[in-house]
């Protein structure tokens, strides 16, 4: 099974802190051996986790850079293409949903074939699924 990882999820896993992170923790800790389980997140996300590690959490670059390797050795980061544009675009006009950004990130887990994504996003939770694949949270 492919598993799909939100920008969220990967932030619990990276801050401890964060008040969903010790549920999003435990799903991971207790799936991430499982041979027939593949994850994946948006390379769009790493700026993303630098930004919030060095300027909110007050991070040093290369703590925040290490951090961001050891996730990267784990989870198969997933590089957005046209393919992806293209669909968010037909989503978007369709009115899935009015969030461009989510749907740019839904349709590159889609085109990897991912079963499920894993998300703490109220909103994306509400859809339940989104084409084929599943949405739920920890």
């Amino acid at each position: 099974m492919k598993v799909f990882l939100d920008a969220n999820i990967c932030l619990d896993l990276l801050d401890t802190t964060r008040k969903t992170s010790s549920r999003s923790v435990k799903w991971y800790l207790n799936n991430k051996d499982r041979e027939d389980v593949e994850f994946y997140f948006s390379s769009d996300f790493i700026t993303t986790f630098f930004y919030i590690l060095t300027q909110k959490k007050k991070q040093t670059p290369k703590i925040a850079i290490d951090a961001i390797d050891m996730l990267s050795n784990e989870i198969t980061a997933l590089y957005l293409n046209n393919e992806d544009y293209i669909s968010a675009k037909y989503d978007f006009e369709d009115g899935i949903i009015d969030d461009f950004e989510d749907l740019f990130v839904l349709n590159s887990a889609v085109r990897t074939g991912c079963e499920l994504f894993l998300t703490n996003d109220r909103e994306l939770l509400k859809m339940g699924k989104f084409k084929k694949m599943k949405i739920m949270t920890p």
